[in-house]
């Protein structure tokens, strides 16, 4: 069992505690102009706001008192600060303070929304789109995992989205995040993306959290983003479609797969063996993607002909000019940490990129982190 790294929990508790000694109350509607509620859940929701005094628009995390402790609060601020320099990670301004009811952060707003929002049913997104997610999330995880800490909650919901094209993406809400060794003994995120030995853990039992929960995620959501559904309900072997994928990673040179992943391309399947091997020893490392960026990832259909005209363009952009960044970097606090990011990354994110929308709409809900989701995802009604 991983020990928990004392260096990094220490650096959060010493970053809890210089926030504490800042945290003042302020009239909320003295200093900004809220201009509408973008997201509302179980702990609180997210504003859209200006400031009175620049007119520079951004969003406010909003959480209840009555809802959460002050340290919890401090906590997520602080691993939103110490994360927020990576260019796929939502920016932290630095700023947090308190109303009579709430506990309130500032962070960079969102012009499109979230990635749930962009995702058909039954169909996903487009190819270049997944491929374009993938690369940013893999990056995004990376510098997480870097930093000795584990989001707990990827999802298609806590991917902030910057153009419809997803040339811009950035991972958001550390609200279930903790540092790599830490023992839980509660179920943590949404059933569909959870790992089979959260699924399985016990309370006596409990399960030191590391990366490798993450990465597990991360191979759901790609599966997700190019099929436009969840490939099982919960990844329990009561579950049929789950039961089925087990048999196949344990013979996955076999003729007959089920039919969910009879939708995913031969040339990535390996891609998904590893990202979601069932022993979380032997699961790859989210930069596995970057192996099969060159394969096609979604099946020819006939309703896809036009798109495809787009998506042949993307094997041969992967070799082109290096200093065009997929994501600015926010810079929107005073971390000195730096973004992590191999070379080969950094080449690749670059050539999937364009310019970026400026519309504006709806961000991300805030997750009713008290109870997790239980309704399937992705039904077309």
């Amino acid at each position: 069992m991983a020990s928990i790294d004392h260096d990094v929990e220490g650096l959060l508790d010493r970053l809890v505690s210089f926030s504490s000694h800042s945290l003042h109350q302020i009239d909320l509607e003295e200093y900004f102009f809220i201009v509408k509620e973008l997201g509302k859940g179980g702990y609180g929701k997210v504003i859209l706001a200006k400031d009175r005094k620049t007119d520079h628009r951004m969003a406010l995390k909003v959480v209840d008192k009555n809802r959460t402790s002050q340290q919890s609060f401090l906590r997520e601020f602080s691993i939103s600060f110490l994360l927020s320099s990576h260019p796929n990670i939502i920016g932290c301004y630095g700023t947090a303070f308190t109303t009579t009811d709430y506990f309130v952060f500032a962070q960079e707003l969102a012009p499109v929304g979230d990635l749930f929002s962009l995702i058909i049913p039954n169909v996903g997104i487009p190819e270049d789109s997944v491929k374009r997610c993938a690369v940013q999330i893999s990056s995004a995880l990376e510098f997480i995992a870097e930093k000795r800490l584990v989001h707990m909650d990827m999802k298609p919901e806590n991917i902030l989205v910057f153009d419809r094209e997803c040339h811009c993406i950035k991972l958001t809400d550390f609200g279930f995040a903790g540092v790599k060794g830490t023992v839980i003994r509660t179920k943590v995120g949404s059933i569909p993306f959870m790992a089979p030995e959260m699924c399985a853990m016990t309370m006596s039992d409990g399960l030191a959290i590391d990366g490798s929960l993450d990465v597990w995620a991360f191979g759901v959501l790609i599966y997700c983003l190019l099929t436009g559904e969840s490939p099982w309900q919960v990844a329990m072997t009561d579950d049929e479609e789950y039961k089925s994928f087990v048999d196949w990673q344990n013979n996955f040179q076999m003729d007959s797969l089920s039919e969910a992943w009879r939708k995913v391309p031969s040339g990535i399947r390996r891609m998904f063996i590893d990202l979601l091997a069932i022993d979380s020893t032997k699961r790859s490392q989210s930069m596995e993607v970057l192996k099969y960026t060159s394969e096609r990832w979604k099946e020819e259909t006939p309703d896809s002909a036009t798109l495809n005209e787009d998506e042949n363009s993307i094997e041969s952009s992967l070799s082109v000019h290096p200093d065009e960044p997929l994501c600015e970097a926010s810079n929107l606090n005073t971390s000195n940490s730096s973004v992590s990011i191999t070379l080969t990354l950094s080449n690749m994110s670059c050539h999937l990129s364009t310019e970026t929308s400026g519309s504006q709409t709806m961000m991300t809900p805030e997750p009713q982190k008290d109870n997790m989701a239980e309704t399937p995802m992705f039904d077309d009604k």
